[in-house]
């Protein structure tokens, strides 16, 4: 099973996580950590490296960070040197998360990391808008009747 770990700034990455069990239920070989006010970059890295290589039964981990240029983005890129296979997705969201946790059993790092990059594409919905649309739908049901 391909493990999993969520690094991002404070505690977004718990919160999400938490959010993801209460739909897919208590997960296995998934993480998170959050860097801190007062945390030192080194002693995150090595936090780190520590749940990868915990993480990782030989089916490798993918790594989910908040945002691209971040301290937890950086300190993910430096772990790809590992002798693990690691593969990592900036701009973490609750779909992708998802897709994760009910996509890793079966499925290899490679193909997660890919079906997990394609849910991060899908374009934001504006639910307002989408409330009307389907009002507009039933007015029109409601005309044909």
């Amino acid at each position: 099973m391909v493990g999993i770990l969520v690094a991002t700034h404070g505690k977004f990455a718990e919160g999400l996580l938490n959010a993801v069990e209460l739909i897919a239920g208590k997960q296995e070989k998934a993480e998170t950590i959050g860097l801190c006010h007062g945390d030192g970059i080194g002693e995150f890295e090595d936090r780190i490296k520590m749940l990868i290589r915990e993480l990782d039964d030989g089916d490798g981990v993918l790594v989910f960070v908040d945002i691209l240029g971040g301290s937890p983005a950086n300190t993910v890129m430096k772990c790809f040197s590992m002798e693990h296979d690691i593969r990592a997705i900036a701009g973490v969201n609750m779909g992708m998360l998802v897709q994760a946790v009910m996509m890793r059993e079966g499925t290899d790092l490679q193909e997660l990391c890919d079906i997990c990059e394609e849910e991060g594409k899908k374009d934001p919905v504006l639910l307002h808008k989408r409330f009307e649309e389907l009002m507009a739908e039933a007015a029109e049901m409601d005309d044909e009747i």
